[in-house]
């Protein structure tokens, strides 16, 4: 189950590139994203209530992330009668560090202690 749904995502977030069907695909990948980062923690003790909030961000900002990802990179523009998309390059980074970008604005102190138990 994602930690965030897409109600938070418009409203709380603030999200305009995922629409609801997209959402609840990349939203389920990013949970499971932020539980193996977090070594499951969140699973095997529950979500602090003061973290709350910062967990469905970290969602948020990484389903978006995957998208980008998935998709070519940022949309840049696009045309409606001509079709065009253009997307941004993505080579500087890869997408592992991209996703460790989204996560790490959230969720920072999670990640960081996981790692050095």
């Amino acid at each position: 189950m994602a930690y965030a749904d897409y109600a938070f995502y418009k409203n709380k977030y603030k999200g305009s590139k995922l629409s609801e069907n997209a959402f609840e695909q990349f939203s389920e990948r990013a949970s499971d994203y932020i539980d193996s980062r977090t070594d499951y923690i969140l699973h095997k003790s529950g979500i602090p209530p003061d973290m709350e909030i910062r967990i469905k961000k970290a969602c948020c900002a990484v389903a978006e992330t995957i998208y980008s990802c998935e998709s070519g990179g940022t949309k840049l523009s696009e045309s409606v009668d001509g079709y065009s998309v253009s997307y941004a390059a993505t080579a500087q980074r890869s997408e592992a560090q991209r996703l460790d970008d989204a996560i790490q604005l959230y969720i920072a102190d999670l990640v960081k202690a996981v790692r050095w138990i």
